[in-house]
């Protein structure tokens, strides 16, 4: 690497699609991600992106149900994770190329399709907590429980009520150790994206794949501690983390120490279902690593490296 300095940067799949927004409002929503790369490679970073799909891939597994009337056997989960993460990589490495090659001709983008290894006795496949596909209004929930009664719907923060799927803990990110090589000829490298696809390793040793969603923010979490990372940004819809999130004592927070960020944590400041997966990443990051886990929204990725907003989880 010629580089001193690696960002590992997680990028919502909210932040790309809403889980029904049509393909020209998906790439206007790439480019956006693109001026965020944009600033980093500015700042002299290589920078690897792991981005989400959970609204994308409820969309991609209703499509494969939706064919079923035309006699198309349906792709199972873990399948529909592989195609949204060649989709969204292609839509991205497109928009990145494209914003940064004007300024930086020499720039070059490399998408490497992840699996990841789960544990089969992951507690998860018992207790869906990973929100996917779009929300749903309240009035609609009787038939979706009609259409689909093996599904698990919740209320998702406010904002309406989504399927939950088994969100696994990632052990091994097979193309982690790739990275590093790769940016020999690359300067960004899109991974693990969707949080990857999730195979568990039989008594053999060999895999299957499983139906689940991984966290993209674990995976993220993974990559950087693989490849020594100097800085993780947890990208979130909001500037700054706060405690009492919604009430009248709601406070923000700018710097955390781990054993603060920690505490807060098994106080039930952050819910597994959003804020809770962020904050284990960025805690684990800053103690293995010693770097700052940063978690702020895409307008202040800037003012995060700068020190003015954003909330820092350091060692």
């Amino acid at each position: 690497m010629d580089k001193k300095k690696t960002a590992v940067v997680a990028i919502g799949g909210n932040f790309l699609s809403d889980g029904r927004s049509p393909i020209p409002e998906q790439m206007k929503r790439a480019y956006k991600a693109a001026e965020l790369i944009k600033i980093l490679i500015e700042r002299d970073f290589n920078v690897v992106v792991v981005h989400g799909n959970g609204p994308q891939v409820g969309l991609s597994y209703l499509r494969q149900l939706s064919g079923q009337k035309e006699n198309i056997p349906p792709l199972t989960l873990a399948l529909c994770d592989a195609n949204t993460q060649a989709e969204i990589g292609t839509m991205l490495e497109l928009a990145i190329i494209n914003s940064i090659n004007k300024t930086i001709p020499e720039i070059e983008v490399l998408t490497i399709v992840s699996q990841v290894e789960v544990r089969a006795d992951d507690p998860a496949f018992q207790n869906p907590t990973k929100p996917i596909g779009p929300f749903y209004k309240e009035d609609e929930i009787e038939e979706i429980h009609r259409q689909f009664p093996d599904w698990t719907i919740v209320e998702d923060s406010g904002r309406g009520y989504r399927r939950v799927v088994a969100s696994p803990i990632p052990v091994k990110v097979f193309s982690a150790s790739s990275i590093l090589d790769a940016f020999n000829t690359a300067n960004i490298i899109i991974a693990g994206g969707g949080g990857g696809i999730p195979v568990v390793r039989n008594p053999d040793n060999t895999f299957d794949l499983v139906d689940s969603v991984i966290d993209k923010d674990r995976t993220a979490c993974l990559i950087a501690l693989e490849i020594k990372a100097t800085h993780f940004f947890l990208l979130t819809g909001v500037p700054h983390v706060c405690i009492n999130f919604g009430q009248p004592d709601e406070k923000s927070l700018y710097n955390l120490h781990v054993g603060e960020a920690r505490k807060l944590l098994s106080d039930g400041q952050f819910p597994k279902g959003s804020m809770g997966p962020k904050i284990e990443a960025a805690i684990e990051f800053a103690e293995k690593t010693g770097g700052e886990a940063i978690i702020t929204n895409a307008d202040n990725i800037s003012a995060a490296l700068d020190k003015t907003e954003g909330t820092c989880i350091h060692s």
